[in-house]
């Protein structure tokens, strides 16, 4: 069974080059996290991303760096508990 903590992150969807390269920042900061795009919603894009759970919380470290890096109107949700498999 494996599990993880989530985000979900809405941006307007003029500023998709400058959460790209956030994201792209992230990924190197933090190489386990997944990242997934959502459905756009209301002039939103949405983003998915994933921690697996690795014995320690890398998700609280990169919510502490998001929330220092991003921009003030992009909403960051989470962290959300999951687990995925079989039990």
């Amino acid at each position: 069974m494996s599990q993880e903590y989530s985000f979900t992150l809405t941006i307007p969807l003029a500023d998709c080059s400058a959460a790209e390269s956030i994201l792209d920042e992230a990924r190197k900061r933090f190489p386990h996290m997944r990242i997934s795009r959502k459905t756009d919603r209301k002039a939103c894009a949405r983003y998915y991303l994933s921690f697996p759970f690795t014995g320690g919380r890398p998700d609280l470290a990169f919510e502490e760096w998001f929330r220092q890096t991003a921009q003030a109107d992009w909403d960051l949700f989470g962290p959300t508990y999951g687990r995925w498999g079989l039990a």
